[in-house]
């Protein structure tokens, strides 16, 4: 199985950091449950900074491709989130729920938007389907409750962290 990928990415190693921090956030978030939830808000919220800045990163350093709207939404959307997770903790748990699924179904989105970059390969499209399912799910399920959300957000932050390391490894240029 060849998968090919546009290797013109200046910026690939921003996709392998993204990655390895959503990794290394879901590991957290699977070895302690309890403290996990109540730092979710302000970790998730530091994430999802990074994770605007390097959608900004990337839409700025692409400025001839035709989504980079996209991705200038997308990168502002996640700052401005990620800065009210982390200025708001107490509000942000009671509405942590609503604010991962939609999360996720931004970030769902972004990853399907990649799949060009990877020339429609799967497992591109499997991860954001994946991922736009579980904020779906997030969003219409209420008895998922807390334990549930980080066990799902644990798993999607490692899917993301995954696909992350994955595309920028394969956007990494040939020596």
């Amino acid at each position: 199985m060849a998968i090919t990928v546009d290797r013109s990415i200046r910026h690939w190693w921003v996709f392998v950091l993204r990655g390895v921090l959503f990794i290394l956030l879901s590991i957290y978030v699977f070895l302690s449950p309890t403290s996990a939830y109540l730092a979710l808000s302000f970790l998730f919220g530091l994430v999802i900074l990074l994770a605007g800045i390097a959608e900004l990163l990337h839409a700025y350093q692409n400025r001839g491709q035709g989504n980079r709207g996209w991705h200038l939404f997308i990168g502002l959307i996640e700052i401005i989130l990620g800065l009210v997770l982390m200025s708001h903790l107490a509000a942000s748990m009671d509405v942590l729920r609503v604010t991962i699924g939609i999360y996720f179904l931004f970030r769902g989105v972004s990853i399907l938007n990649f799949r060009a970059l990877a020339r429609g390969s799967w497992w591109v499209i499997l991860g954001g389907l994946i991922v736009l399912l579980f904020g779906i799910l997030v969003l219409v399920n209420p008895a998922f409750g807390a334990v549930t959300v980080i066990i799902w957000t644990g798993m999607a932050f490692l899917v993301i962290g995954i696909l992350n390391v994955m595309l920028g490894l394969r956007m990494k240029p040939q020596l």
